[in-house]
């Protein structure tokens, strides 16, 4: 006999670097805000590696998945050797530690992330020494100490209020004070330098010093302990852990007195670090290059080990509910473990179970493929093999298979027998049928049995006789169902139904035969069928047809399934357990994380007991779910914005907006029409693993629906060249059975419109014009009026098209300021990587130029050949790129307006901007080809080359195809792309949008 043990705790841990956007090299502390946000002070990464002992200090805030970095206050030129936070009310205190002065405070405004000094102390006179903090209830408090007194203090904002003294008895050099023991009612501080203990009451008056009457022993002694090693709660009561007593010290009217009988976990619980409410602590304890973190549960003084962790020495640790979750950051890594809580237990760990059948109120038989059968008793966690035996001999039976329960007596088969037990799992020798049992079913009292490759036969039960399904060994049964009156099957062949001696076979248009694979009959649901693709069907015994109930959506094979008292339906599927209500369509997915030791069910091996558990086999042990104790807890969590980046018009310049006082008050954003972009980040404050939690998104232009798009923890969502108008950013969580989290998160987004086509700006020119020709008319209506109606028109066109050609040339002059910008910039930089990015940005900037250059030169100020543009384009490259290529253009007469003609230029440039950095490296002669052609409504637009491409360079994430991909959404075009050894694009979009 050996136990289970039921696996109680999940750990899921996520590691973050600098790769992530973690910059800390050496962090010195970290704690949580109000708000969820971890805070973490330390050394940046980034700093000098040869400067020992000066490297630049920052600060960066964790969402979960992202990283934020915000500077530490103005230190001047003081060297700053440590930090650490503690918590206030509203916000967090940071206190840094100078190599040549005291410390100083700041405050930390967390909804703002606003620093502010806390000047009532950091002004305090120099014979101010040493400082400790405390905390009681939501009250910061501050003992402080010179060399002939100690300070009592409350802290509180920006302010320091004194609150009591005590004078030493003598100068003291190093006044150093021990931690606070500190509840809501009472502190207790110990003066390292003269071992004398302080209580100080609630409001943090000196109320003594403890003297030895203060202490009494269970023999009722009195002593002076010469340290509190520890102190806990239990039941509204407060002990302490005293020297080398064992028992423990209960406060009561102002004495410490021993409690009698409560040592037995004193040596452990003195190393305990409890939680606010002494329902958690743990142990830190350094074992070799490691430090062994232990996570308990305490009741009553008892601790029982949650989970046990290992990390290297000398890290930092945070977290933020105990027994949640658990920061742990050491050198540039920072690492967080999740703890997941299930009610699943795992019997008969490493073997692969068969079928499961119940025999008394907690004891179950149960059948493995190569070990045997099993005895397991799911309340004492126990599992015993079964001895058989034969005239009180020792029996052997291999292979086991099913079992059929038959009042005091059990079948149970395998590969070629069928076996009768009585309740002391004794053989009865007349009963032994030589008939393949790997698939019993009870029907009344006969038994249905069959094999692989063999035929269904039927045992009479009170007849102990058997015979042959005539025909039934001409296909393959998978497993059996019945209802009561009549045998199903899944097989080779389809459906299988026999019922007073007539088989029937069916087969289905929706459903391959080959493909059915687990057959499960429910009072609620009826026949159910699974297949090999994870489809769920409920076979309709009026009609024969197969009716659709559920798809999984990992297309796992189902090979089990069962209905709980709830009316869901248990699945044991290749991925894990699902339970599905056709009902209410609510899906829980329940996997490694939720307890699982494995994902990779086994057939026949799905049982209902008469408690209503549920038991799902695998090849590696079997699951057991009680469900009267299972909870699968709702997560309730509530995705939010971390932060929104866009341009400021106000402040001129890009702002990535962090803090939470921004982030709850900001509900709509307005682009520029210069910069009409914008970047969020998002996460779900809990304590949850990252990778447990998956968005998606999508933008609604004036409440125009769109595909939803999904993304992944600690991506940013980046938005560029919105076009002019009014947007919605709606944005959702969901747990990894697509389940969605909390309420959908939304931003709004005005793009506005570039001055030149807003309806102020297009009355001002109507405006100028009309005045204009007013003007004129009035200066010649003395001539002939068919003369001045003739010259009025032609000023009228002579005007309009001087403007636009005016404004074509300026544009264009601009794009080329701003190309040349670029090209002083490359030639100033030796970082290939910034030069490639401003290669780039120029490139795209001369193809939008090139557009208005065109304008200006032809005598049609809106339109433009597409040839002629695409021509001007690759002569930019030909100059660009000395090597030489072929380019084989193919473009009709058609001309493009410049509303088109801008992205489509643009997704021009990159294509060949591409092919010309990526795609000729080991090319002999390479080749360009361009077709461009108007097909009725549509133009047909074909690129390709006979370039090698790399996987990485076609890919859709990268910025040139993020590029292509968002001109072709907006020429609203279908684009396709051929993954070849070549690149192959081609496009259609409609004429004039």
């Amino acid at each position: 006999m050996f136990a289970q043990q039921e696996a109680s705790v999940v750990l899921n841990t996520s590691t973050f670097t600098y790769r992530d956007g973690y910059l800390i090299s050496n962090p010195f502390d970290a704690k949580y805000d109000r708000d969820g946000w971890l805070w973490i002070l330390g050394e940046s990464r980034e700093s000098n590696p040869n400067l020992f002992g000066d490297k630049r200090i920052i600060i960066q805030r964790f969402d979960g998945a992202n990283f934020f970095t915000l500077n530490i206050p103005n230190t001047s030129d003081e060297k700053i050797k440590d930090g650490l936070f503690f918590k206030h009310e509203k916000g967090l205190y940071l206190k840094l530690f100078y190599k040549a002065s005291s410390a100083k405070i700041y405050h930390i405004d967390t909804q703002t992330l606003k620093f502010s000094p806390v000047d009532a102390y950091n002004t305090l006179k120099k014979e101010f020494i040493i400082s400790k903090e405390y905390e009681t209830g939501d009250t910061t408090r501050l003992l402080i100490t010179s060399k002939n007194k100690l300070y009592s203090a409350e802290i509180d904002d920006l302010q320091l209020k004194f609150i009591d003294s005590l004078s030493f008895n003598g100068p003291v050099e190093q006044p150093l004070l021990s931690e606070v023991s500190s509840t809501d009612q009472f502190s207790i501080v110990k003066l390292s330098f003269n071992k004398e203990l302080l209580l100080l009451d609630s409001q943090g008056k000196i109320k003594k010093k403890l003297s030895k009457s203060d202490f009494i022993t269970k023999d009722g002694a009195h002593f002076y302990p010469s340290d509190i090693q520890n102190f806990l709660e239990v039941n509204n009561q407060y002990y302490y852990y005293l020297e080398d007593y064992e028992n423990v010290f209960k406060y009561q009217n102002g004495q410490f007195i021993e409690v009698p009988k409560t040592g037995e976990y004193h040596q452990l619980n003195r190393d305990l670090v409890f939680n606010t409410d002494f329902t958690k602590a743990y142990t830190k304890k350094n074992v070799g290059d490691y430090s062994e973190f232990k996570l308990y549960n305490f009741t009553s003084f008892k601790p029982k080990l949650h989970t046990t962790l290992e990390y290297k020495n000398f890290s930092t640790t945070a977290y933020k509910k105990l027994g949640k979750d658990l920061v742990i950051l050491n050198d540039e890594k920072l690492s967080v473990y999740i703890f997941n809580n299930t009610k699943v237990k795992t019997f008969l760990k490493g073997k692969s179970v068969r079928a499961i059948q119940q025999l008394h109120e907690s004891t179950y038989m149960v059948s493995s493929d190569e070990d045997g059968f099993y005895l397991i008793d799911v309340e004492a966690d126990t599992a015993q093999k079964i001895n058989f035996s034969l005239h009180e001999k020792d029996f052997s039976i291999n292979h086991a298979r099913d079992i059929v329960i038959e009042y005091d007596n059990m079948l149970i088969g395998n590969l070629n027998s069928l076996f009768t037990l009585n309740s002391s799992f004794d053989i009865s020798q007349d009963k032994m049928l030589d008939i393949a049992a790997e698939e019993m079913i009870k029907i009344k009292d006969t038994i249905f049995t069959t094999g692989q490759g063999d035929f269904i036969y039927k045992y009479s039960i009170n007849e102990n006789k058997h015979t042959k399904i005539p025909n039934s060994n001409t296909f393959q049964v998978k497993e059996f169902a019945t209802d009561g009156e009549t045998l199903y099957a899944t097989s080779s062949q389809g459906l299988f139904e026999y019922r007073n001696g007539r088989v029937q076979i069916h087969s289905f248009e929706n459903e391959d035969a080959k493909n059915l694979l687990s057959i499960h009959y429910s009072d609620n649901y009826g026949v159910l069928v699974s297949s090999k693709q994870g489809e769920l069907y409920g076979f309709n015994t009026t009609t024969k047809k197969l009716d659709f109930i559920y798809d999984d959506y990992f297309n796992a094979a189902i090979v089990g399934m069962v209905e709980d008292d709830n009316n869901n339906l248990w699945l044991n599927t290749h991925v894990g357990i699902v339970s599905f209500n056709p009902a209410t369509k609510k899906i829980l997915r329940y996997g490694l994380k939720d307890g699982l030791y494995e994902l990779e069910g086994n057939q026949y091996s799905t049982y209902k007991d008469s408690h209503g558990n549920i038991f799902m086999g695998s090849s590696n042990g079997l699951s057991f779910f009680n469900l009267r104790k299972l909870s699968k807890k709702r997560i309730d969590v509530q995705p939010r914005f971390s932060s929104i980046s866009f341009f400021n018009s106000e402040k001129n310049r890009w702002e990535i907006n962090t803090s939470p006082q921004f982030l709850n008050n900001t509900k709509e954003i307005v682009l520029p029409s210069e910069y009409r972009r914008f970047s969020v980040n998002t996460s779900v404050f809990e304590s949850l693993n990252p990778q447990d939690v998956n968005y998606r998104f999508r933008l609604l232009n004036e409440g125009i629906e769109s595909e939803w798009y999904a993304t992944f923890p600690g991506k940013e969502l980046l938005y560029a060249n919105l076009a002019p108008g009014k947007y919605t950013l709606q944005l959702e969580a969901l747990d990894s059975s697509n389940t969605k989290l909390g309420e959908t998160l939304e931003l709004t987004v005005i793009s506005e419109q570039v001055f030149y086509k807003t309806w102020w700006f297009i009355s001002l020119i109507v405006f100028t014009i009309i005045g204009v020709l007013i003007y004129l008319f009035n200066q010649y209506k003395i001539k002939q009026d068919l003369f001045a109606k003739n010259e009025l028109a032609l000023n009228e066109a002579m005007v309009k098209n001087n403007m636009m050609l005016e404004i074509h040339h300026r544009i264009k002059n601009n794009l080329q300021i701003v190309s040349g910008f670029l090209e002083l910039q490359m030639a100033g930089s030796d970082d290939k990587f910034l030069k490639s990015v401003l290669e780039n940005s120029q490139g795209r900037i001369e193809s939008i130029a090139g557009i208005h250059e065109l304008l200006y030169h032809t005598d049609n100020e809106n339109n433009v050949a597409v040839k002629e543009n695409v021509e001007r384009i690759i002569t930019y490259y030909k100059k660009l790129f000395l090597f030489s290529i072929e380019y084989e253009v193919d473009i009709d007469s058609s001309i493009m307006g410049i509303d088109q003609l801008t992205p489509f230029s643009i997704l021009f440039n990159e294509l060949i901007s591409n092919s010309n950095k990526h795609a000729f490296e080991r090319i002999d002669h390479p080749k360009i080809t361009i077709r461009f052609h108007k097909n009725k409504n549509v133009y047909a637009f074909e690129y390709f080359d006979n370039g090698d491409f790399k996987t990485e360079n076609n890919n859709a994430n990268t910025m040139g195809m993020r590029i292509i991909t968002m001109m072709n959404k907006q020429l609203k075009g279908r684009l396709s792309i051929k993954k070849d050894n070549h690149f192959h694009l081609t496009m259609f979009f409609p004429i004039n949008g």
